[in-house]
């Protein structure tokens, strides 16, 4: 993945400098590591190029300045580096190591038989076209139609890919203020010539840029990075045996506080003790491969504090009001509670711990520490701009 970043991206994480990659240059990048059902592991990769605008950016300069240049270079340069078809077969005479092989299973080219002239550009055609049949072209199995309700629902691919689904050229929607790149196979699956050619092996690239498309590209990689690797029915168990397994505590010698604690600390220790890894998660774990690669550095936000904060300065109505839920009969009612809730005071005991502390240093001085909050309300005029 290193390797990927530095000769395909164009962007050195060691002293995060960035030149012209392949999809331009490179502004920042971040991925997550999944493994699927059998193991195999893949990167889901968010970039974000320089120059780069957001949604109402691009709607402004396009719709409201109505500035054509910049829309036709934004709609060639998708073009460019977003494909979706299966190019020409050059021929039988045409002969590389994918012809005979799997494509995935073989490196491609060489690139010095490409300089001695014992391959030409038609060879790299021919090893293109192998892998994008083999790797890019969809097949429908019942995945695709999981969520199919049946007739007289229509039975669509919630992929969508179809083999009606055809644009000869990019284009702006003015009704939808959606860009509707250029679709030349229906059943191929979007993909870049360079990248294809470098990973061999199958992949997806989309453009997030404007309408309801991007909502829904952004929902699906920010839910595939925060999932989590356990399954439901396994969570589900591990649960249950950390219930049981508290229930055998006498209930007259433990508080309610330390019991709640008890069962959230079982229930944390028996979910990761029931959780499933691949062969392959576990290696890259011995190996400190990691599971996730960004190109800046981040430090954690402990957004308990900082809600906690926010909600004594301006106390919401509907957050700071308590109710208990009365039925009787076919009836139900709310009735406020001065009850303390349990979660409530489970904060107040992990705030009143993080206030200001003094503590020592390895040669004896004195050094005071703040919470987050603190720090942040507090700071020097030099970081006045700076905000959460």
């Amino acid at each position: 993945m290193k390797s990927f970043f530095s000769a395909i991206l164009g962007f050195d994480s060691n002293d995060r400098k960035a030149s012209e990659g392949v999809l331009g240059t490179v502004k920042a990048y971040y991925g997550c590591v999944e493994a699927q059902g059998r193991g195999t592991l893949h990167c889901h990769l968010m970039v974000w190029l320089e120059g780069g605008l957001d949604p109402n950016e691009i709607k402004e300069r396009i719709r409201d300045v109505n500035d054509i240049e910049f829309r036709d270079r934004l709609l060639a340069f998708l073009d460019d580096s977003i494909c979706n078809e299966v190019p020409s077969d050059p021929g039988p005479e045409y002969q590389v190591p994918s012809s005979t092989h799997h494509p995935c299973a073989v490196r491609g080219i060489a690139i010095d038989a490409v300089i001695e002239g014992q391959h030409t550009a038609l060879h790299r055609q021919k090893d293109l076209h192998n892998l994008v049949k083999a790797c890019q072209v969809h097949k429908h199995n019942a995945t695709c139609f999981k969520y199919w309700k049946g007739p007289p629902a229509p039975r669509e691919c919630r992929f969508d890919l179809s083999e009606d689904n055809f644009c000869s050229a990019s284009y702006f929607d003015d009704k939808s203020d959606e860009i509707c790149l250029r679709c030349l196979d229906g059943m191929v699956n979007n993909f870049n010539k360079t990248i294809l050619e470098a990973i061999h092996c199958n992949m997806d690239i989309k453009f997030i840029g404007s309408g309801a498309s991007a909502k829904a590209i952004l929902y699906y990689i920010t839910d595939y990075i925060t999932k989590s690797q356990l399954k439901a029915h396994v969570a589900y168990a591990a649960l249950d045996l950390a219930r049981r397994k508290l229930s055998e505590y006498d209930p007259k010698y433990d508080e309610l506080t330390l019991r709640a604690k008890e069962l959230i600390r079982k229930s944390a220790h028996a979910m990761i003790s029931h959780q499933e890894l691949s062969a392959q998660q576990v290696s890259s774990y011995l190996l400190d491969i990691g599971d996730h690669y960004t190109s800046h550095q981040f430090h954690n936000l402990f957004w308990t504090s900082f809600e906690k904060y926010f909600e004594e300065m301006m106390p919401s109505l509907s957050c700071s009001a308590k109710y208990d839920l009365n039925i009787d009969g076919d009836n139900l009612s709310l009735e406020d509670s001065n009850e303390p809730d349990l979660t409530d005071k489970l904060a107040e005991e992990a705030l009143d711990i993080d206030e200001v502390a003094i503590t020592t240093d390895q040669e004896g001085f004195l050094v005071p520490k703040a919470n987050q909050v603190q720090d942040y309300h507090f700071r020097s005029k030099e970081l006045e701009g700076m905000c959460l």
